[in-house]
């Protein structure tokens, strides 16, 4: 029975299709184009793009460019059954036969649209994957180390790359819909999701003893043993909240961030939703070291992030994730203005404040 789909998920009749049928350029102009008439869509744009994956599954191809198989590994476990499973005999006799095997690069696009009205989280969010699908290698290593003895071996040793005049296109580069996510409805899944854990949590009772009057203990609850646990909500929403109250309120979260959002349910039928911020500014970002400078030099630095990401307060977030700025940022700057040493929007001290209080990252 196939799993009901997430109330976050946002779908409308025949964009898939839309999406696919567009032609790739440079600027997305097809595809943003397709999303203009799309309730809610009007006004997307490509926030951000990575480039760093892959499809599993290769294809099959004679030297004469003739497709055999979709799928290489369903085609090479049905060609093992028909050597009565032994793979060594279909080695040797595919090995010579000058079969080819593809790579089909995925770059992922990140559209953002939604007017924010406010609230950092209103937006829809949109996953593209725009697949280059190429001839790479051969299909076998023609003299392996070690001859290939089972199925698994003649999976996992791919063939040599091809010379450079042979990896070419084997179709033209194409746009695939993954998702569109109402960031809005999916912080909803996980606060109730979050809410159930922290009641199943607050209802536990602790056998507490002390070591100054050995035999004698007690029972105390979560509450009596964690004072203060649930002072702050879970960090998927805090990390909303404080852009919210702080000077980058000022901006809309999602010309600046995109979102890897994640749902998953364990084998004990555990549902957990996961989200990690990645920044979508695509140029280089020098690194803000904390132990270097004055506190004037030092917050000058970070202040020079802000001006080139675009966002006030920018800094405290890319502390939250990523390399450019380190947690260490934060507690100096927290000295410094309480030294007086740097001039800090009140708003914002408090954001910091309570980061120190309760520290957080993604």
């Amino acid at each position: 029975m196939d799993a009901p789909t997430p109330s976050y998920l946002r779908r409308w009749p025949g964009l898939a299709e839309a999406v696919a049928a567009s032609r790739p350029r440079r600027d997305h102009a097809a595809l943003l184009a397709s999303l203009a008439n799309v309730p809610d869509l009007d006004g997307a744009r490509v926030a951000t793009w990575r480039g760093d994956r892959w499809l599993q599954r290769r294809k099959v191809y004679r030297p004469d460019g003739t497709l055999v198989a979709d799928d290489r590994d369903v085609w090479l476990a049905a060609e093992v059954a028909s050597d009565g499973g032994n793979a060594h005999t279909t080695w040797l006799r595919l090995k010579d036969a000058g079969y080819r095997i593809t790579k089909c690069e995925i770059t992922d696009l990140y559209l953002v649209a939604g007017d924010h009205a406010g609230d950092p989280a209103g937006f829809i969010q949109g996953e593209v994957a725009l697949e280059h699908e190429i001839l790479e290698r051969e299909l076998f290593e023609p003299r392996p180390w070690r001859e290939p003895l089972v199925l698994r071996d003649l999976l996992r040793d791919d063939g040599p790359m091809l010379p450079a005049e042979q990896i070419v296109a084997v179709r033209p580069d194409a746009y695939r819909l993954r998702r569109f996510i109402d960031v809005k409805a999916w912080l909803d899944v996980a606060d109730a999701l979050e809410q159930v854990r922290r009641e199943a949590f607050r209802e536990r009772h602790y056998r507490v003893t002390n070591s100054e009057e050995p035999g004698r203990e007690s029972i105390q609850t979560a509450d009596e043993v964690f004072p203060g646990w649930d002072a702050f909500p879970a960090k998927h929403r805090r990390y909303f909240s404080d852009w919210q109250r702080s000077s980058a309120g000022t901006a809309r979260l999602c010309n600046h961030w995109i979102l890897d959002l994640t749902d998953w349910t364990d084998a004990k039928g555990e549902r957990t939703l996961t989200l990690i911020p990645q920044w979508a500014f695509n140029r280089p970002l020098a690194k803000v070291d904390a132990s270097k400078g004055s506190d004037y030099e030092f917050y000058g630095r970070l202040q020079k992030l802000d001006r080139r990401v675009g966002v006030t307060f920018g800094w405290f977030f890319y502390a939250l994730h990523g390399n450019r700025v380190k947690g260490d940022a934060i507690e100096r700057v927290i000295r410094a203005a309480e030294a007086g040493t740097i001039v800090l929007p009140e708003h914002d001290y408090r954001v910091l404040k309570d980061w120190e209080a309760s520290p957080y990252g993604f």
